[in-house]
């Protein structure tokens, strides 16, 4: 947030609407750019309109589309140069930063060619990576709050032989937690009093409830089907299962794949090649061929605006952002990063139990009566016996 110069009170939605709004100014400026200097492509040139200076309505036209929408790279580049780091920032800065500058100078000061459609595509393309790695960031973060949700906020205690309800937060280990039917476990714990069916379709994947008793361990964020039931809680705050699984989902979308950390490296490097590489044109070109200072500095400004790696620096963790936010939008919890990436080379998934790939609600899909029986009387009997009864049934062997 404060490396990108986003604003101190800004949540990753904000942030994400943010940069779509960059996106969307950027390219609504950068489409006449092109038409006006389509990078060689003439059939596709028109004309400014009123016959006015087609220099001066690309810089207003490049100025809209480079200034506000590339102003948190800027701010980013800026700082990651005071710590001494060459990051994606910098490299964002030297090409499109130059490149603005350097076509500013050939409209008011000097003839030469401008980079003006070069800048503003190159920052719409970077602007729209950045934008769909946020949007997945907020998805991924929206998950986590969903996961968060899960625990009850309040937790019903047993202190001095009286029921008394505090904070779940509040909850200390050796707590004697009372759960009626329909409410959440705050805690994770072992029942010392009553029984009951619990649903932990958000731990074990499995949608039917299961049988708890006297001695049986229970989970915080569970559902509490039927039974009155009291237990010992034995983690509480961050040990909890749930609060683990949520830690989990944390340091997947804060870890960086192999090809990630590879495009991190390369990025540092790349600035520092791009500089060198630069430089060491603009030398030839002036001092040793003896070209123009003008046509020198046309060509140092050309390697500093085609090395910019968008795809090399946005891409990566794009994808990753993608994968890991759309897994946890769907129940799919990915460990980290480097998981993600080895998923590729998967050819078989073994699953453990059915719950996990079934609906959770089975249902009756052919009756076939006994001898001496038809089906309407089998059916009227069953339904005769399941009317007064709240306890879910298992199909035995299912």
């Amino acid at each position: 947030m404060a490396g990108m110069g986003h604003g101190p009170s800004m949540d990753m939605k904000s942030m994400a609407r943010d940069m779509r709004n960059r996106f969307v100014v950027a390219l609504a400026f950068t489409i006449p750019i092109f038409f006006l200097a389509p990078m060689g492509m003439d059939f596709l040139r028109v004309e400014p309109p009123f016959g006015w200076d087609l220099e001066l309505v690309l810089f207003v036209l490049a100025s809209g589309a480079i200034l506000w929408p590339g102003w948190p790279f800027f701010i980013a580049a800026a700082r990651a140069l005071r710590r001494g780091v060459f990051n994606m920032a910098v490299l964002v800065l030297l090409s499109v930063g130059t490149g603005y500058l350097f076509s500013v100078g050939t409209t008011f000061f000097f003839e030469a060619a401008n980079f003006y459609e070069a800048s503003a595509l190159l920052l719409v393309f970077i602007l729209l990576g950045h934008w769909l790695e946020m949007r997945a960031r907020a998805g991924a973060s929206e998950a986590i709050r969903r996961l968060m949700d899960l625990a009850p906020p309040t937790a019903k205690v047993i202190r001095d032989g009286v029921e008394v309800e505090i904070s779940t937060s509040e909850v200390e280990v050796g707590d004697l937690v009372a759960v009626r039917p329909g409410g959440k476990i705050p805690v994770d714990g072992v029942i010392e009093e009553g029984a009951s069916e619990i649903d932990e379709s958000m731990l074990t994947g499995e949608s039917l409830p299961v049988s708890k008793k006297v001695r049986d361990a229970v989970v915080g964020g569970s559902i509490n089907k039927t039974g009155a039931f009291r237990y010992r809680a034995t983690k509480v705050g961050s040990d909890t299962a749930l609060a683990q699984i949520v830690k989990l989902v944390q340091e997947a979308q804060n870890s960086k794949a192999p090809a990630q950390l590879l495009a991190d490296r390369a990025s540092q490097w790349l600035v520092l090649a791009a500089i060198v590489i630069g430089l060491l044109t603009f030398a030839i070109w002036f001092w040793v061929i003896g070209q123009t200072l003008l046509f020198a500095l046309t060509l140092t400004i050309t390697v500093f605006v085609i090395a910019c790696p968008d795809a090399l620096g946005l891409a990566t963790p794009m994808a990753i952002m993608v994968g890991t936010g759309l897994g946890a939008a769907h129940g799919i919890l990915i460990k980290d990063a480097a998981a993600l990436e080895d998923a590729v080379k998967l050819d078989v998934i073994i699953f453990d139990k059915t719950g996990t790939l079934t609906m959770g609600q089975p249902k009756v899909e052919q009756v076939v009566p006994g001898p001496g029986f038809d089906e309407a009387t089998i059916i009227a009997i069953a339904a005769a016996i399941e009317q007064g009864s709240s306890r879910p049934h298992r199909r035995r062997g299912a």
